[in-house]
């Protein structure tokens, strides 16, 4: 296992810690959406709160780097999931409130709130399954991370 530097973990550390913030300004901003710009206003709703509650979430998993005991490429690839988990979980939204579709794994808001276009788009469930395994490395990772060594 490769020891990343003090640089390397100091420069994750600090990209996630701003890449946090600016996926919070990019929820925000989207909340400014009106709704009759785009067909399905619900996929408006979720961007919103997913971006902002994800950019909140990679702040504080970069309160974390310091904590865990990853080598170079872990610490590395827990960025990349990092990046790739949050930032799809809003753009699935996005991308139904543009498309006016959905997806079945949305069955909640699908129920309350159906989409013009239908409820099985395929990008739409892509971006879904692939935040959901994005983010179960990134958990795992994180947690394998923190365990207590000797």
């Amino acid at each position: 296992m490769t020891v990343p530097t003090d640089a390397t973990r100091a420069t994750i550390r600090r990209w996630t810690l701003f890449i946090g913030v600016l996926q919070i300004t990019v929820g925000c901003g989207i909340g400014f959406i009106p709704p009759d710009a785009v067909p399905w206003f619900r996929g408006i709703v979720m961007a919103h709160i997913e971006f902002t509650a994800n950019g909140v979430l990679m702040i504080a998993f970069g309160f974390l780097v310091n904590e865990m005991r990853l080598g170079s490429g872990l610490l590395k690839t827990w960025f990349a999931a990092l990046q790739i988990g949050t930032w799809t979980n809003g753009a699935a939204g996005f991308a139904g409130a543009l498309m006016g579709s959905s997806s079945r794994l949305m069955a909640t808001i699908n129920e309350k709130f159906p989409p013009p276009h239908g409820l099985d788009d395929g990008l739409v469930t892509g971006l879904l399954t692939v935040c959901g395994i994005g983010m179960m490395v990134v958990l795992l990772i994180t947690l394998y991370g923190l365990l207590p060594r000797k």
